[in-house]
């Protein structure tokens, strides 16, 4: 078989087979054509890739036709019902796809540089085993696929018998979505910072974070004002936890003089962040004179 594969989004002839057909790719189309006939349209089109379509081939024996799309997905065809039999995502844009004679190898080609080879045995009775596609999804033999295959040499055979570790308690409410209890409790605990900071972003990147601040009494809202006034000067969280001292400022700052805890709480986060921005004025003024040091020995 002679395949090749076009850069331009019209279709085209790409692969040839047989006497008379073709193989041609487009856009996210694939279309097998019949140049003796008469009508002169195409056989089949096939638009099961979701972005353009960037290279095809045939398998070893020229039963099969492979796909490879931008998509990230390579697909397999059977070119006796135009049906895929197999699919394959990858982690970036498949740019060529191939395989070799005896289908024992599937070599494809990312836009990462990455070149990933897949082997398989094959077998005398390779082209009578049951077709992945014939099994319908859902089924009990679809989720049975492959549980009597046994591990290969370079297999990792992961132990049954070990006990599952347990979810913390913040990891479960934030499983059901319960997001004020997750903050709560991860506070209550008195993780280390690292661990509350990871629970505010996922806070931040699930968008709750104003709603899960909201609505709090003096209780509850002191452990996280006393979080920030003692982390927020650390280079690593600083930029979260400005993020939610400003919020915190929003909700709150129409009812400051109601709670003498909470009020001492926002008076001393106010003076963490003046001596702060004091400390590093002074840090780049020291940094301005040593590089006009550093530039005038360099001069000399």
């Amino acid at each position: 078989a002679v395949v090749s594969t076009q850069s331009t989004g019209s279709s085209g002839i790409n692969a040839e087979y047989g006497g008379s057909m073709a193989i041609s790719c487009g856009g996210n189309r694939i279309k097998v054509w019949d140049v003796h006939r008469p009508s002169g349209g195409p056989l089949a089109v096939l638009s099961n890739h979701q972005k353009t379509v960037s290279c095809i081939s045939l398998d070893g024996t020229g039963t099969r036709l492979l796909s490879g799309s931008l998509d990230h997905q390579v697909k397999m065809y059977d070119l006796s019902t135009y049906k895929v039999t197999h699919s394959i995502k990858y982690a970036s844009p498949v740019l060529s796809v191939g395989t070799t004679t005896s289908n024992s190898h599937l070599v494809v080609g990312c836009s990462d540089g990455v070149l990933n080879v897949r082997e398989r045995p094959v077998g005398k009775d390779d082209a009578v085993k049951r077709p992945i596609s014939a099994i319908k999804p859902g089924s009990f033999a679809y989720f049975a696929r492959g549980k009597n295959i046994a591990p290969g040499p370079r297999d990792s055979i992961a132990d049954s018998g070990a006990k599952r570790q347990k979810l913390s308690k913040y990891d479960q409410h934030l499983k059901k979505f319960q997001y004020t209890e997750a903050l709560d409790s991860v506070l209550e605990t008195r993780q280390n910072a690292e661990v509350v900071v990871s629970v505010l972003q996922e806070l931040f990147r699930r968008d709750a974070m104003k709603s899960v601040l909201s609505g709090r009494n003096e209780q509850t809202l002191a452990p996280i004002l006393g979080f920030i006034v003692r982390n927020v000067t650390d280079p690593k969280h600083c930029t979260v936890l400005v993020d939610v001292a400003h919020i915190l400022t929003d909700l709150y700052s129409s009812v400051l003089g109601m709670s003498p805890a909470i009020d001492n709480l926002f008076e001393r986060l106010r003076r963490r962040l003046q001596w702060e921005i004091k400390a590093q004025e002074q840090y780049m003024k020291l940094q301005g004179a040593m590089e006009c040091i550093f530039s005038a020995s360099g001069l000399e």
